[in-house]
């Protein structure tokens, strides 16, 4: 018990508010799972930030270490001999300033990126730079100080991110834009250089330890599951009634922030000691709520334990309980809760709602990178799910259940427009994740090389919903011998042998291409058993060296009459 409320109370001093320095260095040390080796390449001090950083990573049981180069304005050494999992391209921009025009230091920018992605292709991290420092910017115009040259900079490093794949912008001219104190510290630059306030440098190291970390190297939370009395409003349903609940600014704010998660593609649960028609009632009535209750995916408001409504939540959306941030404002649920699941992250609500909003903007695994091009339409798919189940229930067998629900497989081959796609698909997957390979950006990009890949991507469909794309398979073409390196599948699609048509298709397409033989590639984690399961379906000891026709005739088998429509797109 203990140990859960230390990190309960470190999160909340961490995340709720900008801690103070002592406050950071006064953090009692979390365990961490994994360490992870940052390169920096710099042209000034990134100590300050990273000496606090720490703190912020133990809250995801992680933590870090440095490379450092010299300070170089030329960075003629970047990336140094040790392989690392980020690599920061840290830079005072003002240097720049001074000899080339903001689109030629942009430029300059490219090459050394260039140089760089000859010997990596892990992420790199690049800062942009604040408009505006010194006091005496606020008499100048933009034309009669430095900042058109800060601000034409930033939008060209923005283009240079963009168009320089797994590549990622550490957005100073944005953090300097949180604090209540000034970004600029001239006693700093004057002592050692180093040009940022102890608050700046607090936000920078935050944003990088809580946001752009696991957001480059861990997949992102999938679910949260919310308590209702004090966390989405202040006050007690049960005792105050649907008008009698008062929706605080804060709180306001909250479902705001709430909203804006579920557009990303966080879905949204509720876990409440409530009666579900009276939590309905609840959303029904109060119209200045900005969720409403068609923005859950599912809803678990009764008596049992918020452990057992948690389970079936998991349950429903068909994810590990280990992708959910449960949320709620008393204590002892929290550590029940950590009790009975203890790989569900926690957050304590706050009476405000504020400090709520704020948790939840810093707390790690929410931040995303990319947009989702299918997160509009994950929390109708899992409503659609359980239209499913009911259709199921009620159908006189399985192969009745699926030809009742009209689907159509849609294959594409080798399609370069789904190179993020597939890039989430390695990140956020975990149960139907056979390699649990983790690709990066670049990787995603390389494979859809038809002259080296076989990679298709499947979309599908039913008369309930359009789910998107749902799954990958990536194979590496080697003469006669294929190497399956990625088999990924929504955990929204299973259940319907979806994977086992794609997986059909995919092998005649490698025996068209002369293929003999296949190895594929597996490795257990956590969570990853179902896709064991299925492949063990199919694959009797070693995945190496298989006869590609006799895996193709198992495989064909199996699918048997499946009723989905399979449609080629080329």
């Amino acid at each position: 018990m203990n140990h859960v409320l230390t990190r309960l109370d470190l999160a909340d001093s961490l995340l709720c508010s900008i801690p103070s320095r002592s406050r950071i260095a006064g953090s009692p040390k979390l365990p961490s799972i994994r360490t992870f080796r940052i390169r920096v390449d710099r042209t000034m001090p990134f100590e300050f930030v990273a000496n606090l950083m720490s703190p912020f990573c133990g809250l995801w049981e992680a933590d870090v270490c440095f490379d450092y180069s010299d300070y170089d304005s030329a960075l003629s050494g970047i990336g140094g001999e040790a392989q690392a999992d980020v690599y920061i391209i840290w830079l005072d921009w003002r240097i720049y300033a001074r000899s080339m025009s903001a689109q030629e230091a942009a430029q300059w920018l490219n090459e050394r990126i260039a140089k760089l992605r000859m010997v990596t292709d892990k992420p790199i991290w690049i800062n942009n730079w604040p408009e505006s420092l010194e006091d005496a910017d606020r008499v100048l115009s933009f034309r009669a100080s430095d900042r058109g040259w800060f601000r034409k900079l930033n939008s060209f490093l923005l283009g240079a991110v963009e168009n320089n794949t797994g590549c990622v912008l550490i957005d100073l001219a944005q953090l300097a834009h949180e604090g209540t104190e000034s970004f600029y510290d001239y006693r700093n630059e004057e002592i050692s250089n180093y040009p940022f306030s102890n608050q700046a440098t607090t936000i920078v190291s935050r944003h990088l330890g809580v946001q752009l970390l696991p957001a480059s190297l861990v997949p992102r939370l999938k679910a949260i599951a919310l308590d209702l009395d004090d966390t989405l409003y202040h006050g007690v349903l049960g005792e105050e009634g649907a008008e009698g609940v008062t929706l605080t600014e804060g709180h306001h704010r909250l479902q705001r922030l709430l909203l804006q998660l579920k557009q990303s593609g966080i879905m949204l649960t509720l876990c409440s000691r409530n009666e579900e028609e009276d939590v309905k009632a609840l959303f029904d009535a109060r119209t200045d709520f900005p969720l409403r209750w068609d923005d859950f995916a599912a809803v678990r408001a009764n008596w049992q334990t918020k452990a057992e409504n948690l389970n079936r939540l998991s349950q429903i959306l068909n994810i590990d309980p280990s992708a959910f941030l449960f949320v709620d404002d008393n204590p002892a649920e929290l550590v029940k809760m950590a009790a009975e699941l203890p790989e569900v992250r926690l957050l304590r609500a706050k009476r405000n709602g504020e400090e709520t909003m704020l948790g939840l903007c810093h707390f790690p695994g929410l931040y995303q990178l990319h947009r989702d091009d299918i997160a509009v339409s994950r929390t109708t798919d899992i409503q659609a799910n359980q239209a499913r189940e009911k259709i199921r229930q009620t159908a006189s067998d399985y192969h009745s259940y699926l030809d009742s629900l009209n689907m159509v497989i849609t294959i594409y081959e080798n399609e370069a427009s789904h190179v993020k796609r597939l890039y989430d698909l390695s990140h956020k997957t975990n149960q139907f994740n056979l390699a649990l390979r983790r690709m990066t950006e670049n990787e995603a990009n390389d494979v859809m090389d038809a002259s080296k890949y076989v990679t298709i991507t499947v979309g599908l469909s039913d008369i309930l919903s359009d789910s998107g794309i749902i799954g990958t398979f990536v194979c590496r073409l080697d003469g006669e011998q294929a190497h399956l390196i990625e088999t990924l599948f929504s955990c929204r699609a299973l259940g319907r042998d979806i994977e086992t048509v794609a997986f059909a298709w995919i092998l005649g397409k490698l025996m068209d291409r002369g293929v003999q033989r296949i190895h594929i590639e597996m490795s257990q984690g956590p969570r990853n058993a179902p896709a064991l399961d299925w492949i063990k379906r199919f694959v009797e000891g070693s995945p190496e060296q298989l006869p590609l026709r006799d895996l193709y005739a198992r495989v064909k088998a199996a699918c048997g009459n499946h009723p989905a429509r399979v449609e080629v797109n080329r």
